[in-house]
């Protein structure tokens, strides 16, 4: 994306603007609703929105045996704030130095540096600086010495709960896809390249698939079989998705097995984006091949049934 822009030392400032901040992951309902107020108050104002987020989650940085999985590359993250209405995206690096400064510190050196803001929008749960020791008052403090608003918004609520990314994250884990795809907006979805799997499926069960390496800290779904789609070089086909190690083969190592429906093509090596629609069944142990090949072959067929 041309709008994108990675912040370093000596890059220019981008100059006057409407600010959001967050880190985004998801780019939920709640998000977007937050990048639409940022966006038209830049229009009262006649200034561009930028949308400021980060390059690692802090908490991969702070606390990284407990860092949450994530709902998003940052990629798409990039291009979905900006489909939500940001004009410019600034993406700044998350690392330890960054992580140390005081929340006065990295408004100083990042956020004042880097723009001149007219307002900042923010979620009310905004918390920034070294151990989230800033949250809307230290902003509103900093913006009445610097002469910015701040505007803090209510979280989304759908269901009677708030849009969270937590939330999102706990009907991804327990194969809830369809409840999170009503929180993002869209369908929960997983990218990867596409590796050499074991081969059963072509040699054993004559169902050709992908075997797709997830990037790093990717939030998988809970183990099953998915209705959904992939998408690779500007195509994209309806298909049935494997997540988990199938019992039926005690040592298969692939988790994330691709079926495009009714496509046979070689796509080693190719990256692929796979969403989650539904989940069809969980995953079962068949006392035979031939078992497994029909219950796939009947997910497929659900699949293209109801594409």
């Amino acid at each position: 994306m041309s709008g994108v822009i990675r912040w370093e030392r000596d890059t220019a400032p981008l100059g006057e603007a409407v600010v959001a901040i967050g880190v985004f992951d998801g780019v939920h309902l709640g998000h977007q609703a937050l990048i639409g107020h940022a966006a038209a108050d830049g229009t009262v104002r006649k200034l561009p929105c930028v949308a400021v987020t980060f390059d690692r989650d802090p908490d991969q940085v702070v606390t990284p045996d407990a860092a949450a999985p994530q709902l998003l590359t940052l990629a798409d993250k990039c291009r979905f704030l900006a489909a939500a209405g940001a004009d410019r995206v600034l993406v700044v690096p998350f690392d330890t130095d960054l992580a140390a400064l005081s929340p006065e510190s990295f408004l100083e050196r990042v956020l004042l540096a880097a723009l001149e803001p007219h307002a900042v929008h923010v979620g009310v749960d905004f918390r920034f600086g070294h151990f989230a020791e800033g949250n809307v008052q230290t902003l509103r403090a900093a913006g009445r010495n610097s002469g910015f608003d701040v505007v803090a918004h209510e979280l989304v609520r759908s269901g009677g709960a708030p849009v969270t990314s937590t939330r999102i994250r706990t009907h991804v884990l327990r194969g809830e896809v369809d409840r999170a795809a009503a929180l993002l907006g869209r369908e929960h979805r997983v990218s990867g390249i596409v590796v050499r799997g074991r081969g059963a499926g072509v040699r054993d069960l004559d169902v050709p698939t992908a075997n797709l390496l997830p990037v790093e800290h990717a939030a998988l779904p809970a183990d099953g079989v998915y209705a959904g789609w992939a998408s690779f070089g500007g195509r994209s086909r309806p298909a049935a998705i494997s997540v988990g190690l199938p019992p039926t083969f005690p040592g298969a190592h692939d988790r994330l097995e691709v079926h495009l429906v009714d496509l046979d093509e070689d796509l080693y090596g190719r990256n692929l984006t796979v969403g989650f629609t539904r989940r069809l069944r969980p995953q079962t142990r068949f006392d035979s091949l031939e078992q497994l090949s029909t219950a796939i072959k009947r997910d497929i067929e659900e699949v293209r049934r109801t594409s």
